[in-house]
């Protein structure tokens, strides 16, 4: 190189602003990750991700908003720094995507050819498996950081939206106890408490009905804005059956989830699950223990894509758990964990287990989801848009109508605006009625919550005993909220959008209605007074007695003065 190239080379880098050098973990947290007896604080998880974003320029970091006790609730961009710098491109190909009824098929095919696989995978939703959020933290640094043919084929055709745990609150509480308790009796045992505030374990279950905030957070800044094509659900499950368990799928699976989905999750699975016996770990089962049927866990699949689970076995928290091969279970659904099968080829028989081996197992997990996602970006773009032809394509039934005229107006507009949540379109019907047609993306999703679910009768051998269910066998929302739905197969008028009607709100307040009684909480937080009739149950905010045409036709008010709350 000549003296005037190497100056001008010189100059260029000099006036180029350089990126830090990403901080490896063990230098960042003092410690290796998943090394015994060590866990992590929220506050450094964020932390460590917000100094990933700051010295590479393949990662963003977003906080969503905030959690149930309003710790920082964060999602981490990671792909090429071409596409980081065009997400709001990426975004409107997905967009374009995810509806047909907008997008031709010569349209499509032009997008599939620019887009990239959308790959979500979520962290530690129960907190007390904890490794996941371990495993996040290591992942992404090797990702920014490892040049390998895998990693470059993730960077280049994927984007990766990772979120380290989607119970921080629980990370905490689990992180707490744990240090509280090393040493003791109760080392490695569960919190006394609920590890997340309101719901507990069943946070898990809310992905129908968005009753908490992490939940909502997911659905409304990832799920609905980025429809990825894959998301992947990263658990642990007991400590002694198999190491791992990927899809296949047990039976039963739900009928309104599209079959191109159902193949693709079993390609998947058993993609991560060769890539795991490749690497010679052993213990790792598909189709066994886990059903696909209830869409309280569900809500991505009822969205065009796929849903990819992990469940590996636990340590004793962050403390080695040994366990010997008379201590393994002789059964389990869908396989025996001590015997050889075409679903469980290498069985895993004793030994000593780590949150080490946890996140091992995981991090060769992660990148087989991660690679097959982009070496088949090209089908799984093509089929999410196919399974949004086949979901417009329903004929039977035609729709549901819900009336304006319901006992509990409260709970209706509730039922309402959680399918409405969920991107279904309700239009609003000649008479006031709600309409939801099943000619829409998500139509599937709509009727596998209004319509009455029958769990299929499976039983363990003819004339016998019913199988156990692995979970709830029906999320039924009108029955669930006590609201009256219609089932119609010939098509019903409607026009624009519908309108929820006004809360509760006046001088009497229906004991029948939803909406009164959070009326009542919210008066009594604020320290107000509230009067209720003890003939009808009504409640009033702002009287001891109704007044004028109404009070006449009630008739006598007395029991009102007598039921005083306050």
């Amino acid at each position: 190189m000549s003296l005037a190239a190497r100056t001008f080379l010189c100059g260029y880098l000099l006036a180029c602003p350089a990126l830090a050098v990403v901080p490896a973990p063990n230098a960042y947290f003092g410690h290796e990750i998943g090394a015994d007896k060590t866990v992590l604080d929220w506050d450094k998880v964020v932390g460590y991700f917000q100094a990933l974003a700051k010295s590479s320029d393949r990662l963003k970091v977003e906080e969503l908003g905030k959690t149930a006790d309003g710790r920082p609730f964060i999602a981490a961009t990671i792909a090429d720094p071409d596409t980081l710098r065009h997400l709001d491109r990426y975004i409107a190909i997905q967009q374009k995507l995810a509806d047909p009824r907008k997008t031709t098929a010569a349209e499509a095919e032009k997008l599939v050819l620019e887009g990239k696989t959308v790959v979500l995978i979520t962290c530690s939703i129960h907190a007390t498996e904890i490794a996941s959020t371990h495993t996040a933290v290591e992942f992404a640094y090797r990702l920014l950081t490892e040049d390998t043919p895998h990693h470059r084929a993730i960077l280049k055709d994927t984007i990766v939206l990772l979120v380290p745990s989607q119970n921080p609150d629980g990370v905490d509480i689990v992180t707490r106890w744990y240090r509280k308790t090393l040493g003791t009796p109760y080392e490695g045992t569960s919190p006394p408490e609920l590890y997340h505030k309101y719901v507990g374990h069943d946070n898990n279950r809310d992905w129908y009905i968005f009753s908490q905030p992490e939940t909502r957070l997911t659905v409304s800044k990832l799920h609905n804005v980025w429809h990825p094509e894959i998301t992947y659900d990263v658990h642990q499950m007991g400590g002694n059956g198999a190491r791992l368990f990927v899809p296949p799928w047990l039976d039963p699976t739900e009928p309104n989830i599209d079959a191109i989905l159902m193949q693709e999750m079993n390609m998947m699975g058993t993609a991560m699950a060769a890539a795991l016996t490749a690497e010679g770990k052993t213990g790792v089962a598909i189709h066994g223990v886990y059903d696909f049927w209830t869409p309280s866990r569900h809500y991505m699949a009822f969205h065009a894509g796929l849903r990819l689970l992990t469940e590996s076995a636990s340590a004793r928290i962050a403390s080695p758990m040994v366990m010997t091969q008379d201590q393994i279970a002789d059964t389990a659904l869908g396989y025996n964990p001590r015997e050889r099968s075409w679903n469980y080829l290498e069985p895993w028989m004793g030994g000593t287990w780590r949150l080490r081996d946890i996140i091992d197992y995981q991090l060769i997990a992660w990148d087989a989801c991660l690679y097959n996602a982009a070496i088949h970006r090209e089908e799984l773009l093509r089929n999410f848009y196919r399974v949004g032809v086949r979901q417009v394509a329903r004929t039977e039934p035609w729709g549901f109508v819900i009336s304006s005229k319901q006992a509990d107006p409260g709970a209706t507009r509730k039922m309402i605006e959680t399918l409405r949540f969920g991107q279904v379109e309700v239009g609003k019907g000649a008479d006031g009625s709600a309409v939801v047609s099943m000619h829409q993306p998500y139509g599937g999703w709509a009727k596998s919550l209004l319509e009455r679910q029958h769990y299929p009768e499976d039983r363990l051998y003819p004339g016998g005993p019913p199988k156990r269910p692995y979970d709830v066998t029906a999320n039924t929302l009108p029955l669930l909220m006590g609201v009256d739905v219609k089932t119609v197969d010939k098509a019903v008028s409607f026009s624009g959008e519908w309108q929820a009607p006004a809360a509760a709100s006046g001088p009497t307040l229906k004991a029948s209605d939803t909406d009164s009684w959070m009326a009542v909480n919210r008066a009594w937080k604020v320290g107000n007074r509230v009067w209720r009739d003890s003939a009808t149950g009504d409640f009033s905010l702002t009287s001891r007695r109704l007044e004028g045409t109404e009070a006449a036709s009630r008739g006598a008010l007395s029991a009102m003065d007598r039921q005083q709350y306050g």
